[in-house]
């Protein structure tokens, strides 16, 4: 794994360098600012696997950084893992909306990093596993293709609030038990999704759920939320209050959104997505409800809702 770290402190990037060594990451490269690491992005003859961003910077900041980061072709999806020393939460949410996929507080802790590191390996392999195949298919029949399974948290970028599934996970364990009880989960379901994915390829089946996120993202436009595709054509969302949405009115502005699609499905042959919305829930404050249960819980309560639907 091929490393860039941006921050502005020299004395912070040989310590960095340091832990990495320690933990078996020698392919290091470091830079003090934004305009520098853009500068080594932008040059074909580098090509880096995973970017370490310092938030705090002058100039460019982490979060402007990344943002700019994913605008460019070769690193649109490149694992993103933002560093600082910042104790307050405010710009975290904003890092993942930036494209951020992971975050670690300063001082660096070598088990964490190790830890966070070896997902973001597991993240570049199986990338590259899917860029093989779509290579592999595009050179025997000279069309573009994208491989995509259909239980798979595919990336969605198209509404301004979607981000990846594992980013939303990463998002949701950096607020911790108090603030997470400030937050209310809910769960989308597009109930004929295994019929949209039989029905085109995986350019029309991302194509097709991104229109969800983006109906999505606009019924719920009157709270600050974040959403993720999570796979089987369900979605998460996480809402930065504890709220009782009228899950009824949001269920009729989604199915009207969608009608508006239906021509152009019509036309393409591809099944007009069904869209169903769960419960809302929320955290107890005195329960110890993981990440992973609660959007667990999210997905199984939108299941429970469309199959009496």
């Amino acid at each position: 794994m091929r490393i860039l770290a941006v921050d502005d402190d020299p004395v912070f990037l040989m310590l960095l360098e340091h832990v990495l060594t320690a933990i078996g990451y020698k392919d290091l490269r470091t830079v003090e600012s934004g305009a520098e690491a853009m500068t080594l992005l932008r040059d074909p003859r580098q090509k880096f696997d995973c970017l370490l961003l310092d938030i705090d910077m002058p100039g460019m900041t982490g979060i402007e950084l990344c943002r700019r980061v994913r605008a460019l072709q070769d690193y649109h999806d490149t694992p993103v893992v933002m560093i600082t020393a910042m104790k307050s939460l405010d710009f975290v949410e904003p890092a993942f909306r930036a494209g951020a996929n992971d975050y670690v507080h300063k001082p660096i802790d070598e088990l964490e990093m190790r830890t966070r590191l070896r997902m973001v390996g597991d993240l570049i392999e199986e990338r590259r596993r899917r860029a093989s195949v779509e290579s592999r298919f595009s050179t025997d029949h000279g069309l573009p293709v994208i491989n995509v399974r259909f239980d798979e948290p595919v990336a969605l970028s198209e509404a301004g609030s979607v981000i990846d599934y594992l980013a939303l996970e990463n998002y949701a364990l950096t607020l911790g038990r108090l603030r997470l009880y400030g937050h209310s989960v809910l769960g989308f379901k597009v109930t004929n999704a295994e019929s949209i994915f039989c029905s085109t390829d995986g350019i029309g089946y991302i194509d097709t759920m991104a229109n969800v996120a983006s109906v999505i993202d606009g019924a719920l436009k009157s709270c600050n939320h974040l959403i993720a595709h999570a796979g089987r054509g369900e979605f998460v969302a996480m809402i930065s209050q504890r709220t009782d949405l009228d899950v009824d009115l949001l269920q009729d502005e989604i199915d009207l959104a969608m009608d508006r699609y239906a021509h152009l499905h019509e036309a393409l042959g591809i099944p007009l997505p069904d869209v169903t919305v769960g419960r809302i829930l929320h955290t107890g404050f005195f329960t110890r409800t993981s990440v992973s249960s609660l959007f667990k819980e999210a997905r199984q309560s939108v299941r429970d809702v469309a199959m009496v639907r």
